[in-house]
């Protein structure tokens, strides 16, 4: 069959209009000169929407961000060179967390390459194993229309499906161009519908008969178990609640902003009590939980195991899973029915612990004279309503808000797949342009604010309205909860390991569309900037010494819990 070549921006207008059918709404843009026919075709195509960011670490997380918000695949194109190198921590990422996106990197065409041509190295299989997939572009427009057409179709389609990043390398020659206008529209292709992994019959019968048997179950609720607002979380909680079994909710689960439901409070908290209540049955949703604490408990506990999660991965860090079932958690919930063997008491125990741990902490909190992290985290939560978003750092601040809110009201993210603190800012930039209503807010520390000044200029200059609160406690305050600050000398520890850097954010304010301040009240600043435009920063200066002395009291508070 012989394939008219097509000129490569009328090819890319295929491939996007493809990839729109399947799903993809949105291409995030970085610019350069190799990438000119992608960008072109991208503006052109009706119904996909861009975005431009000058820093492609920064595109990479954007994109990040809108496709966990949205669950819709998102598009990244980027020009030849360290351009495409710099998506790796974002694509990573996505990765880990079951997030589509479609990456397309421009390439020098084979002539170019090992030739010592500038701008040019191998970009095939640049991403490795962080892919799903990975398509090479036939040069330019070489593979005419039909092909460019299902080509974009199948790897946004392939994103969605298989719930993660997929790679696309497309080599451009001179001209880079248009030859002419748009493209007629072309016939559409079929949608695609994001796959959802549904419990079958022998799931159900599993997870009944782990029920029937165990006389103190108890449902530990992870990161993603219900990832976006009424995504089965009335499901679980309706269960739960009928059938008289406590649920421990991590902040990132999609469970804690729900009012209604055996929701046990302080739970990130509870290995630190006297008698924790001892389950035989553990049935684990989504990934692993932010409290480590919680995963040291029940490395301890002789109890079957059962984890709940429909992607392909073992969320299993401490090796103690007796059986998986994968399937998403609602389907599982909706479709079962149980006889409880064991009374309400069960429930009222592990709610009653809860409370008294959650007015443990309140009442430290209460009495401290300072304001730490924790006061920070607590106050946040306390501001942000049912309609916003909070985006948190994978460090401290999600195990803070995981801690100390005891709600919240807001759903919670985090890039909790590999949990670095890359990102953060750039992220909540695409959450925030994906989220139809309601205000964003970035609870970030001073080490990962510096480590995305690029996104807050990003979030500033593309007039995003965010608000960022910074704990600044000069440095990497969450190693001195490490055994290694009690194994080496203080100063060598501040050298290696906290890691002074004597800035404040200030410099920031220079911009028109960012507003700083230094702030020791933080309720007050944040009720006194709720409606201010553009990108607001609050300050909170911190000690790292005041907040140990903060975790010893809490935790010698919930050790004195009596029934």
């Amino acid at each position: 069959m012989t394939v008219p070549t097509l000129d490569p921006t009328a090819a890319a207008e295929y491939f996007f209009a493809g990839a729109r059918d399947a799903g993809l709404s949105h291409i995030v843009l970085s610019p350069g000169s190799r990438s000119t026919p992608l960008a072109i075709a991208a503006s052109r195509t009706p119904g996909v929407s861009t975005s431009i960011e000058l820093d492609e670490r920064v595109a990479g997380f954007v994109a990040l961000g809108r496709a966990k918000q949205s669950g819709r695949p998102v598009g990244l194109v980027c020009t030849s060179g360290t351009a495409a190198a710099n998506y790796l921590p974002a694509v990573a990422e996505a990765s880990m967390s079951n997030i589509p996106l479609v990456i397309i990197t421009a390439d020098r065409p084979p002539e170019h390459q090992r030739w010592g041509v500038g701008q040019s190295f191998d970009q095939r299989g640049l991403y490795q194993r962080q892919v799903r997939d990975e398509v090479t572009m036939p040069v330019g427009g070489d593979g005419g229309a039909a092909f460019s057409q299902r080509a974009g179709w199948r790897v946004a389609a392939t994103a969605l499906e298989m719930h993660g990043p997929v790679h696309v390398n497309w080599a451009f020659r001179m001209p880079l161009e248009p030859a002419a206008d748009s493209i007629e529209e072309p016939s559409a292709l079929a949608g695609i519908a994001a796959p959802q992994r549904a419990a079958d019959p022998a799931h159900i019968e599993l997870f009944q008969h782990a029920l029937s048997e165990s006389v103190r179950p108890l449902i530990i609720a992870g990161p993603d178990s219900c990832p976006r607002r009424g995504d089965g979380s009335q499901a679980v909680l309706n269960f739960a609640t009928a059938n008289g079994i406590p649920i421990l909710a991590d902040v990132l689960s999609g469970l804690r902003h729900e009012v209604d439901g055996p929701l046990v409070t302080g739970h990130a908290l509870l290995a630190h009590a006297p008698a924790v209540p001892s389950p035989d049955l553990i049935i684990h949703l989504g990934q692993t939980p932010t409290a480590k604490a919680l995963r040291l408990w029940w490395e301890g506990l002789d109890t079957f195991h059962l984890s709940v999660d429909p992607y392909d991965e073992w969320q299993d860090p401490s090796h103690v899973v007796s059986t998986r079932l994968r399937c998403t958690a609602n389907s599982l919930f909706a479709a079962s029915t149980v006889t409880p063997t064991w009374g309400r008491s069960w429930m009222d125990t592990w709610l009653g612990l809860g409370q008294g741990v959650a007015q443990a902490v309140t009442d430290v909190l209460d009495r401290w004279t300072s304001i730490t992290e924790a006061h920070v985290a607590r106050t946040l939560a306390a501001h942000a309503t049912a309609a916003d978003r909070i985006v948190a750092s994978s460090s401290m601040p999600v195990r803070d808000l995981d801690s100390f809110a005891m709600g919240p009201a807001a759903m919670v993210l985090a890039n909790r797949g590999i949990n670095g603190i890359d990102g953060v800012v750039s992220t909540a930039i695409g959450v925030h342009a994906a989220a139809e209503s309601g205000r964003t807010f970035v609870l970030i520390g001073d080490i990962a604010s510096l480590h995305d000044v690029g996104g807050i200029l990003s979030a500033a200059r593309s007039g995003q309205d965010l608000t960022i609160v910074i704990p600044n406690n000069d440095g990497g305050g969450i190693f001195s909860f490490l055994p290694v600050k009690d194994s080496i000398d203080a100063e060598q520890f501040t050298t290696l390991f906290h890691t002074p850097h004597g800035t404040t954010f200030d410099f920031l304010a220079g911009h028109r569309n960012i507003n700083h301040r230094h702030t020791t009240d933080l309720a007050s600043s944040l009720a006194a900037t709720s409606n201010n435009p553009g990108v607001t920063i609050l300050e909170v200066a911190v000690d790292t010494p005041d907040r140990l002395a903060l975790h010893a009291a809490v935790t010698s508070a919930i050790k004195g819990i009596t029934s």
